[in-house]
């Protein structure tokens, strides 16, 4: 029984991990699109990686708390677009566009990020 248990145990950290380092993948891969798209310096590199670590983090915390039942279905949407909207918030405050211009930025990493 106790193998069975730390073998189970093993598998959901690998894929823990292996979903972490995903994600890792993506948010360095969109940091360092806009920071060509957008010429962003170091400063502010820096400042939307950790704007982006956040996002993820909040998208993530959200869903768990559905899946939890901590939060609705109803209630979910609301929780996501205060994420959005913070990210959105500190992204365009770093480089400086209004929301209107970042859509197609936006649009374009949604296809890009699903094939990384």
């Amino acid at each position: 029984m106790k193998k069975i248990i730390v073998a189970f145990l093993m598998m959901v950290s690998v894929g823990a991990f292996a979903q972490n380092k995903t994600q890792e993948k993506k948010i360095k891969y969109f940091v360092e699109a806009a920071t060509k798209e957008f010429n962003l310096d170091a400063k502010q590199s820096n400042e939307l990686l950790d704007a982006r670590n956040n996002y993820i983090t909040g998208y993530m915390d959200v869903m768990a708390q559905v899946k939890s039942g901590e939060v609705s279905q109803e209630d979910k949407q609301n929780k996501l677009n205060e994420v959005n909207k913070k990210f959105n918030d500190v992204f365009s405050k770093i480089t400086g566009k209004p929301l209107s211009e970042l859509q197609p930025f936006f649009s374009r990493m949604r296809e890009e990020l699903q094939n990384i």
